[in-house]
Order: structure tokens, then sequence, then C-alpha cells
């Protein structure tokens, strides 16, 4: 096709125009479904943020509302319901900081009703769930962000450049560790109890807690996974059934392999990854990162600790430009799904007790 001199200028002015105007529209006015303690975050960055308007409140329990109705949510309509703020034509997108079980449930309806979504992971309590509100979203025609709030760090974004730059040369092994003390036992009760401890309301501890690391690693392997295996269980906590020891191992179409260890009652021990490439190694305690290449000298990678923003304010920065602009957010649906695919395997690997491929997710 023989496109003139002016036909591209007129057409780079139109784009450029076109991504002036959408800076300049203002955010969309928020519904937030949600008001415990991970809403402590939302609502604190939300008041960080210029130019923001929280249109309606949503929660069980009136006190979490009013607590809620100040800053960018003083005029907030307050609804017990999240039905009800859903049809509430004054929102223009909802976001989901409601227990695991019900983020599908309500995104789905919010995405029907013509609403932009903004849902905590996961995004699904297991995969045909999430594939499910990833449809929607697509069917939908509207924006869906998954609340993977990581990414936006500091040291994973200087770490995922520096090994996507090729820093140790390709990746071939993972390796994390992730060892914590329990749940808060303050949080949200579902029929008396702690939801965190019951998979039907939180899904797995891998999707509860360590999808945030599977993501990171996920950007950096860039490769879909095609093997599996698993083992774990409720070790230490036999009356629950969400696992508190568990041992995956994965493979991707690239040929990187991860190893991860888990557990849920060991407080103190530190946090760790080690990426292994052809060129040298990257090992990380969440304070440090000690690059070992060859013929070098061991050096700590520069962490960017100096961007103060939160990873609330980020993820929201990019959500808000993502419903400007009409294009998916860094957290869409299609990343949230990669993502999270090994705790899905991992969970489906240790209930049936044998290898999962890609064909378990075709």
């Amino acid at each position: 096709m023989d496109l003139s001199r002016r036909t591209l200028v007129t057409g780079g002015l139109a784009a450029f125009g076109a991504a002036q105007l959408a800076a300049q529209q203002p955010s969309p006015k928020l519904g937030i479904i949600g008001l415990g303690n991970r809403a402590q975050r939302h609502l604190g960055a939300l008041k960080d943020l210029s130019d923001v308007e929280i249109a309606a409140l949503c929660d069980l329990m009136p006190e979490r509302m009013a607590a809620a109705k100040n800053g960018p949510a003083a005029n907030a309509q307050t609804y017990v319901d999240y039905r009800e703020l859903v049809r509430d034509k004054n929102v223009q997108a909802v976001v989901i900081v409601a227990p695991n079980y019900l983020h599908a449930e309500m995104a789905i309806a919010a995405l029907k009703a013509g609403k932009d979504v903004l849902m905590e992971k996961p995004i699904g309590l297991d995969w045909a769930e999430a594939k499910r509100v990833a449809e929607a979203a697509k069917q939908s025609g509207r924006i869906l962000g998954v609340g993977m709030q990581r990414h936006y760090a500091n040291d994973y974004a200087a770490i995922r450049e520096f090994v996507n730059g090729g820093g140790i040369g390709k990746l071939n092994l993972a390796t994390l560790s992730e060892y914590r003390g329990d749940w808060n036992p303050k949080t949200t009760k579902v029929d008396g109890e702690v939801w965190r401890y019951q998979r039907k309301y939180a899904g797995s501890s891998l999707l509860e807690f360590s999808v945030h690391s599977y993501g990171f690693l996920y950007e950096m392997i860039e490769a879909p996974l095609v093997e599996c295996s698993a083992t774990g269980g409720a070790v230490h906590w036999p009356e629950r059934t969400t696992e508190d020891v568990i041992a995956v191992i994965g493979k991707y179409a690239n040929g990187v392999r991860v190893s991860h260890s888990y557990c849920g009652y060991a407080p103190g021990v530190p946090w760790r990854l080690t990426l292994v490439g052809s060129k040298g190694t990257l090992d990380y305690d969440r304070k440090t990162a000690t690059v070992r290449v060859e013929d070098k000298e061991p050096y700590a990678l520069d962490l960017r600790s100096d961007n103060t923003d939160s990873n609330e304010e980020e993820m929201y920065r990019a959500f808000f430009e993502a419903v400007r602009t009409r294009r998916p957010p860094p957290l869409n649906p299609d990343f949230a799904l990669e993502a999270t695919k090994l705790a899905y395997a991992a969970w489906m690997s240790i209930d049936e007790g044998r290898i999962i491929t890609d064909k378990d997710f075709a």
C-alpha cells in the first residue's frame, strides 16, 4: 500500500492528538467492594493520587464504610450488597478487594454491567474460573486489571530489567524459598473462621501468597508452563485445608526450570530467590541482589530504592491510563492467567498425585 507523506504526518498527528486527549480525561469514578485490611492499602494509595473520586463503597460492616468516607471517598454512596454498587450509574470502574472466593463472581457481574474492573488477585479460584473471568472481560470490551502490584516494585523492576537484558546470560533455573508465619488471625471471617484457612474461600496458599513471586518469575522466563509436579498439605494445622508446606517443580517451554518451597509456619526465615543463567547468577534476599558473573567480582545490583511511590499508586496509575486509552494494562487477564498457571498446576498435582502438563490447560 502506497502512503503519502501527508497521510503519514496527519495520521501521526491524529494519534498524538488522541493520546493527548486521553491524558486530559479525568480518572474514572470508582466503586470499591470490600474494606478490610487489604483495602486500606488501596485507600491510602488513592488518597495520595490527584484527581480521584470514589463514588461508592461496599462492605458488610457499616463501621468500615463510615471510617472510609473521607478524602476522595467523602461523598461516596454506601452499599451492603455489591450488586447495588455495580448497578450504580455514577460508578465507572469497580475495584474488588473482597476475599478470594468472591473475586470471579463480582468481576463478571461488573464487566457485564459495562464497568471497567481492577480486582485483587487471584483472577479465579481455579483455572476454569479464571478463564471465565478473562472471557467475560474479552466479551464485554472493558478493561480488566489484576492486582499483582509487586510488578511495580523498584526491586522487581531492576532485577527484571537486568535479567531480561542478558545480565546473567540465558536464564536456566530459578529457585525460590518462601517461609512465613501464620495468616493474620484478625482478618475477615467467613462462617466463623479466617477465610484464608480454607481452600473453598482462599483457593490455595500459593494463590493467596506466592502468585506475586510467580508473576515476577514469569516476566523473566517469558515462556508458557509445560510441566509441573508438586507435593504438600496442611501438615502443621491439619484442621485447615489450605496447605502450610508445599514443594513445587515447574518446567517451561524454553527449558527454564523453577524450584519453589513454601512454609506457612516458619516466621523469620528469609525469603530468597536465586536465578542461574548461562553466564552467572543473581541471589536476592529482599535486601540485596548479589550478581556473580564470569571473570568479575561479585557486586550488588542497584535496586533503585529512591522511588518512594507505593506499588499500589503505580498500579492505579497504570489502570487509569488503561481506562483512558482503552489499552490493556500490564497486569491484564492474559498476564494473570499465565503468571498464575504454576499455582493452579501445583494445586492440581498435589490433589491428583500426578505430573500436570500443558495439555491440562488446553
